[in-house]
């Protein structure tokens, strides 16, 4: 299923209402453009709507996006796993200023720019199951489209000095590389982190271990993508389809010490390689499946080597805020390959599933 044919007609609705967006500084429209799951035969597309702009309820507030960035998730929403998703909001990750609060809305003040995270009421303590199960963007509404509601528990301050289009790449692929390499990991100096591939979440964790001090390890199946990693500050890359063994080529390079921390992205189809790569004690940070979700881990191995195997789940509010303090400090700047405008959303969703970029896709409105 290509980007192509999931937005077929969708290309057509954008060329319709790209017009239809405010001007900055204008009063608040009574319609607003929204893309939403649509329902096929073989799957999901994306559709663009224009619909009635809803005032918000007890705890709402109502969001100008002026950004959003796009992840892997949207991918496996649009290949109809999980629940019916027919009519919902897409996207997880918009960046934007408050317009309207909704009655008990307390948190913030109109004129506030604000991200959205991927849960609601997540600020320190773990998600509860049935938090989780209302991930925003992919069990209940997200935030594409001009106007939206969102529950004020789900949003952060945008700190000083940051960009729309740079911002909206933190709060899922960018927190979940934080709390993958800086919470669970532990990185730092006279530690080694491998990093699988070049996408958003790994591009965050070798942009955050380099700058924590680590010596990173990045693996790909091309030698261009390697050779950015390594103007991002990669001390050592690995082409994996030269290299079939490249946990043993890990260890080999670290000096049979292994990698202490391992951002593991590939699933069923990599997950043996990076319990190979590992050191003692390391902690392979479980992040995503791009191979699959039905890998085996020889339990025999993890407890050998007093491993530390975790799965990732995004992060809090207060996650954020460090890692956005972090950032900052260390002067590290959001990869984005191409921003694009909505009207283009066919050629953005393209370049998703096709992998063949470094970093962030992000969409502006």
């Amino acid at each position: 299923m290509t980007g192509t044919h999931i937005l077929r007609a969708s290309v057509v609705a954008a060329a319709i209402f790209c017009a239809a967006a405010p001007a900055a500084g204008a009063a608040t429209p009574q319609t607003t453009r929204t893309v939403v799951y649509d329902k096929t035969e073989s799957g999901y597309r994306l559709k663009m709507l224009e619909a009635p702009v809803r005032e918000p309820g007890k705890g709402q507030v109502l969001v100008h996006i002026r950004a959003v960035a796009l992840n892997r998730g949207e991918i496996e929403n649009l290949a109809a796993q999980g629940r019916d998703r027919s009519g919902m909001i897409a996207a997880s990750d918009g960046a934007g200023e408050i317009v309207a609060l909704g009655a008990g809305a307390k948190q913030f003040k109109v004129g506030d720019r604000v991200t959205s995270m991927y849960f609601n009421d997540y600020d320190e303590a773990p998600p509860t199951t049935e938090k989780v199960r209302r991930a925003v963007g992919s069990n209940m509404d997200g935030v594409f489209g001009d106007y939206v509601l969102i529950d004020e528990t789900a949003l952060v301050r945008i700190p000083a000095g940051w960009s729309d289009t740079d911002v909206v790449t933190l709060p899922t692929a960018g927190l979940t590389a934080w709390n993958a390499v800086m919470v669970e990991g532990r990185a730092g100096p006279g530690k080694f982190v491998l990093v699988l591939g070049t996408g958003g979440v790994s591009t965050f964790a070798l942009q955050i271990a380099h700058a924590a001090g680590a010596k990173v390890i990045v693996t790909s199946s091309s030698d261009q993508k390697l050779e950015r990693a390594r103007a991002l500050g990669a001390d050592l890359t690995i082409n994996y389809k030269t290299t079939p063994e490249w946990g043993k080529k890990v260890v080999e390079l670290t000096g049979g010490h292994g990698a202490d921390v391992v951002v593991e992205v590939g699933g069923k189809g990599t997950i043996e390689q990076s319990l190979s790569a590992l050191a003692m004690a390391g902690t392979i940070s479980i992040i995503g499946g791009i191979t699959g979700y039905d890998g085996k881990l020889a339990t025999v191995d993890v407890l050998d080597k007093g491993a530390h195997v975790v799965g990732v789940l995004v992060g809090s509010r207060h996650q954020l805020r460090d890692l956005e303090a972090f950032m900052s400090k260390h002067h590290v700047k959001p990869v984005i390959e191409k921003v694009f405008q909505l009207g283009e959303l066919g050629a953005a969703i393209e370049l998703l599933e096709s992998g063949q970029f470094i970093g962030k896709i992000v969409v502006k409105l």
